[in-house]
């Protein structure tokens, strides 16, 4: 794990995160936008949560959801990506995860579960009660931490989420398929990035225009899952 207390300064010299895109916004780093350009749209279109867009982008490029897919959404609340994919997705199986509850959609095909990703015994029986020995086609997250506003200690409280994923996705994700994580990427992402290549054929990262210039999250496209 990082030290902890290290001089925030320190961040200034890390290399700026090359994306396809154009950041549009300089924003400084600590500073928060509660009512955004992509709020105000996701509330106009009934999107319970701005991070919709971002997983659209991710879609529109690297079209990781298909109609026929089956889907478990890991840290799903408030709702905004089972959104996007149930607008893909209308018949198969959508398992969202979290770890309170969170207000139900109508859908026949959503089954809400809660519990701890961390947790994995207790999760993988919920799970198979549902699709019993079924594996999904595609594992999405848009996990997050709860912050102690400790930049070290809410990245690697990132990390270790998404470790917990990886783990989860030997059992309930198909050979030769993908998976979409969110992590706060700082040093100990390699910690993630070993776990993940171990497990997938190639994986990228990206930033999409939705996430704010101030946020150190990324997501983790993984291809091709190895067994």
């Amino acid at each position: 794990m990082a030290k902890k207390n290290r001089a925030w300064a320190q961040s200034k010299q890390n290399a700026p995160i090359k994306t396809w895109f154009h950041r549009k916004k300089n924003v400084h780093k600590w500073a928060y936008i509660v009512r955004d350009e992509y709020a105000i749209k996701a509330q106009k279109a009934g999107f319970r949560a701005r991070s919709v867009y971002k997983l659209f982008e991710i879609q529109e490029r690297f079209e990781l959801i298909k109609p026929e897919y089956s889907v478990m959404d890991i840290g799903c609340a408030p709702g905004s990506f089972l959104q996007a994919i149930r607008n893909i997705v209308r018949e198969k199986t959508i398992i969202w995860v979290d770890l309170k509850e969170v207000k139900p959609f109508s859908y026949p095909n959503v089954k809400t579960l809660v519990c701890s990703i961390f947790d994995y015994d207790e999760l993988s029986k919920k799970v198979i009660d549902i699709v019993w020995e079924d594996q999904f086609d595609l594992i999405t997250s848009d996990i997050a931490p709860n912050t102690t506003w400790v930049f070290d200690v809410d990245q690697y409280a990132s990390v270790e989420l998404n470790i917990a994923i990886c783990q989860f996705s030997d059992r309930f994700l198909k050979k030769g398929w993908n998976m979409l994580l969110k992590v706060f990427k700082w040093e100990d992402f390699n910690d993630l990035a070993m776990q993940v290549r171990s497990r997938f054929e190639k994986f990228v990262t990206y930033k999409p225009m939705a996430c704010r210039d101030s946020s150190h999250e990324e997501y983790i496209i993984c291809f091709n899952k190895k067994k």
